[in-house]
C-alpha cells in the first residue's frame, strides 16, 4: 500500500513501484529537500528518470547512480538533494537487493515482530558525486518492507507531540 499527502499543495515526496519481471518488484521512495513547487519539479524529474533507469538494470546501486547522473545538474543548480531508497524484491531468489542514499526510514519487519533498520549506505543524491552502493539481504515472503518519509515521523498529534519512529 502507498499514500502521499504533501505538506503543501505540492511537495517533493515520491514513491514508485516497478514490475521488473514475473518474480521481481522494484520499490522506490524518496524525499526532495525543501517544499513547494521547486521540490515538486525535482520530484517529477526523479520519478520520470527513475522509471527509465529501473528498467535497464536490476542492481539498485546502478539504478541510483544512473538517476544521479541524469539529475546531477538540476540538483546542483537548485542546491537541492534527494534522500532515496530503492529496493528490488526477488521472490524466486528470496533476496532483497537495495541501495539507500541517505533515506533513514527503511525497515524490514519480520513475521515474528523483529524490526531491522536497513542502513543508509550513502549520502543523499546531490550531496556527493560517488556512485551509490548496493547491498542485499535474505528475503522471506512473510517479511514486510516499511518505507516512509519524514512527513510521517514528523507529524504531530493534537497535543503537538511528534509521532516519531518508535510510534510508527
Amino acid at each position: 500500500a502507498a499514500r502521499v499527502v504533501p505538506a503543501e499543495s505540492v511537495g517533493g515526496d515520491l514513491y514508485n513501484l516497478f514490475r521488473l519481471g514475473p518474480a521481481k518488484t522494484g520499490l522506490m521512495i524518496g524525499d526532495v529537500s525543501g517544499h513547494g513547487y521547486q521540490a515538486a519539479l525535482i520530484m517529477a524529474l526523479a520519478m520520470s528518470a527513475s522509471a527509465i533507469h529501473a528498467q535497464t538494470t536490476s542492481d539498485p546501486g546502478e539504478t541510483l547512480a544512473a538517476l544521479l547522473s541524469s539529475m546531477r545538474e538540476e540538483l546542483a543548480t537548485t542546491e537541492m538533494f534527494i534522500s532515496m531508497f530503492y529496493g528490488v524484491v526477488d521472490r524466486d531468489a528470496s533476496v532483497l537487493k537495495f541501495a539507500n542514499a541517505g533515506h533513514p526510514h527503511a525497515f524490514v519487519i519480520h513475521k515474528k515482530g523483529k524490526i531491522e533498520r536497513l542502513p543508509a549506505l550513502d549520502p543523499p543524491l546531490g550531496m556527493g558525486s560517488h556512485k551509490p552502493r548496493g547491498s542485499s539481504r535474505p528475503w522471506n515472503g512473510d517479511d514486510l518492507l516499511l518505507l516512509f518519509t519524514d512527513g510521517v515521523s514528523d507529524a504531530r498529534n493534537r497535543q503537538g507531540e511528534r509521532l516519531g519512529e518508535d510510534r510508527i
